[in-house]
């Protein structure tokens, strides 16, 4: 295929029709990569894992946060509008280069498949790629995206994976190097003039940082309740934050706030992340009360997880 066909609206057409009867299919299966499906999902991961593998838990948090500063950095740089085409949704938001669901996908199943240890490696590799390929394609079938933009956003994806593999420590995947990674993105992105989440990834890079490195080392709770009600008051302060930043008018078009209302909300974005990644450290604090042993009895829990305790191998 010629290079200029990637950029070609009537790739889209051609891989719509080649699907078919399925678009619909695709059009649903494309949530598989959206960016607040990729953040529950990770979330959810890093606080109710096994103790023994924070570390690769944390590592595929840090790949993400680096996928989206990267996606939304290049976005806000570049500006590309999305193809207009007939089956195209109308008014919808944001620029085309690269595919953020593409490149969060490869990021976030890519991490996944190299960092855990259930089933063998080809298994995991097989339905990492199946997962990536499916979001990729649901990208160009609902005609949001150009062919080239899902192939560059899977590319840079795997490569996020791959220069995470590369810093790491040893074989302990020590997410921190990748962490600092993905804020010197975001610092360089909001240099080059990006308004593109700027707060949102400055602050989730800057938090994840902070976090990670105060919480690497210490102790963390074996009780999933405490991990659960301190993660419901977290993650009610992302929506609220989230909500807030929509009524002000700043997001993927920018807006007119005031130097300092934007630093301010950076502080938020990173104080939540560091909150996240310190939530397990913090249910020591709570894990003896009542009403958390209680919740601990009542909820089908094996410790601090729930379902099989060794999903990841123990690294720390």
């Amino acid at each position: 295929m010629r290079l200029e066909y990637l950029w070609d609206e009537t790739t889209n057409e051609i891989v719509r029709d080649a699907v078919g009867p399925a678009a619909p299919a695709f059009e649903l299966l494309t949530h598989l990569g959206d960016g607040a499906v990729l953040l529950v999902a990770g979330i959810l991961i890093y606080w109710f894992g096994a103790r023994g593998n924070r570390r690769k838990r944390a590592f595929v948090i840090a790949v993400g946060t680096a996928a989206l500063a990267l996606s939304a950095g290049m976005k806000g740089i570049m500006e590309i509008p999305r193809p207009e085409l007939a089956f195209s949704p109308d008014g919808y938001p944001g620029f085309t280069f690269p595919s953020a669901h593409a490149m969060g996908a490869a990021a976030f199943y890519g991490a996944l498949a190299v960092s855990m240890e259930r089933g063998t490696k080809g298994i995991r590799y097989l339905m990492a790629g199946a997962i990536i390929t499916v979001v990729a394609v649901s990208r160009v079938v609902m005609g949001v995206h150009y062919a080239g933009d899902v192939v560059v956003g899977v590319g840079l994806g795997l490569a996020l994976v791959g220069v995470g593999l590369w810093v790491r420590e040893e074989e302990l995947f020590d997410p921190g190097p990748l962490f600092l990674i993905a804020t010197a993105i975001a610092v360089v992105a909001a240099l080059l003039g990006s308004r593109v989440f700027v707060t949102l990834t400055l602050g989730a890079s800057i938090g994840g940082t902070i976090g990670w490195y105060y919480v690497r080392n210490r102790r963390t709770t074996t009780v999933g309740a405490s991990i659960l009600v301190l993660g419901l008051v977290g993650i009610g302060g992302i929506i609220a934050l989230r909500g807030l930043s929509a009524l002000i008018g700043y997001g993927v078009s920018g807006g007119t706030n005031t130097t300092g209302v934007l630093v301010l909300e950076v502080i938020a974005y990173a104080t939540l992340t560091a909150t996240v990644m310190a939530v397990p450290h913090f249910g020591l604090r709570i894990e003896q009360r009542p009403s958390v042993r209680w919740l601990q009895e009542t909820l089908p829990f094996r410790g601090r997880i729930i379902g099989p305790e060794k999903s990841f191998t123990r690294d720390d």
